[in-house]
């Protein structure tokens, strides 16, 4: 049961993902990121994302719902 609600949530996670990179506004998803880079593998990943132009950084959040949800709901009908 605990399982169930949990891929629930997530899949409702990734399709708010989906729909803020359809619907988000380009300044908004320009100030996405995490803050301050706790290892180096994230300041590489943050300063690859920054460099992006704004279309392919929609395209990359959008994929990221997509894969999100579809791998929740997998998990949410096989358990």
């Amino acid at each position: 049961m605990g399982y169930k609600i949990f891929s629930i949530i997530f899949i409702l996670c990734g399709l708010f993902v989906m729909w803020f990179a359809v619907f988000g506004k380009k300044k908004e998803i320009k100030e996405i990121g995490s803050g301050i880079s706790t290892n180096f593998i994230d300041v590489i990943l943050m300063m690859i994302y920054r460099l992006l132009p704004s279309i392919v950084r929609k395209i990359l959040l959008f994929a990221l719902g997509l894969v999100i949800s579809i791998g929740f709901t997998y998990i949410f009908f096989s358990l």
